[in-house]
């Protein structure tokens, strides 16, 4: 008498609302479905799957939930552009809940962007090198003009501007990210600078608005300088050793909560080789 097996994952059953679900998911993944795209209407979706429009709405639940879809009041229910962006507003979330500090945020930057830059170092073309340098002076051009406006440290700038400067943030990490041919690091770039606050540096009198601004290109541009030598093991050391804080700063991060601004009493730390 043979001796029936054994299972110990029970087959999953699948409403019919999650069978549509899954066979849109499936379109859009295979690039059936772009972006912006309008999905077909309701009765549509019904008739083509032989079921109900109940079913066809909370199907559409579903794929809203998981980020691929997004309904338009009046319009109808649209394919998301990317889930990243999602992703990075979910990220920070749990973070807070979690009771995260901005130091969580920068302590796990300290351990993977230099290994970033050594990647990007070893695979990026020539016009990639060149992308990130441009994407850094458009952001250095942008900090300038904010902190001579404003005439105040990044973490006192008025929001709209505050998001102005975290954009061009955005964009120059991105650059370096996407130079490494590496998808998974790419996708990474949004939601890590999502994570990012920015600082308000204390500093005192004998250190100018012009001081200020001369660091951060002197940084950034030892970044990218950095990246171009084109010698992994070189660029992993010095990235490295320019994102280490002084511990008046460490001490401000591990006070302050995830996505807000830690206010640090030292000039940013130093960039000498």
């Amino acid at each position: 008498m043979s001796k029936k097996p054994r299972f110990s994952q029970p087959v999953k059953k699948q409403t019919l609302a999650e069978q549509v679900a899954q066979a849109v998911q499936e379109s859009i993944l295979a690039g059936e479905w772009q972006g912006g795209e309008a999905l077909p209407t309701e009765p549509e979706l019904a008739e083509q799957f032989g079921v109900s429009r109940a079913v066809i709405r909370d199907a559409t639940r579903m794929l809203a939930a998981q980020g691929l879809v997004e309904a338009q009041h009046g319009r109808g229910v649209f394919v998301t552009d990317s889930q990243v962006n999602a992703f990075g507003d979910a990220l920070l979330l749990a973070l807070r809940r979690a009771g995260a500090t901005v130091w969580d945020v920068e302590q796990f930057e300290q351990m993977v962007y230099p290994e970033v830059c050594a990647l990007a170092a070893r695979e990026a073309s020539d016009e990639e090198l060149e992308s990130i340098r441009q994407q850094i002076e458009s952001y250095l051009k942008t900090y300038e003009q904010l902190m001579r406006e404003y005439e105040t440290d990044d973490g006192n700038l008025p929001a709209r501007e505050q998001e102005q400067l975290r954009e061009a943030f955005r964009q120059y990490v991105q650059a370096i990210f996407a130079a490494t041919h590496n998808q998974l690091l790419t996708l990474l770039a949004y939601p890590l600078t999502r994570l990012r606050s920015l600082r308000r540096w204390q500093n005192d009198d004998s250190v100018t608005r012009e001081d200020v601004i001369d660091r951060e290109k002197a940084y950034l541009r030892k970044v990218i300088d950095t990246i171009a030598t084109r010698d992994p093991a070189h660029v992993r050391t010095v990235i490295g050793g320019m994102m280490q804080l002084p511990p008046q700063a460490v001490a401000a991060m591990r006070q302050t909560p995830v996505g807000e601004t830690p206010i640090i009493p030292s000039l940013h730390p130093t960039l000498d080789d």
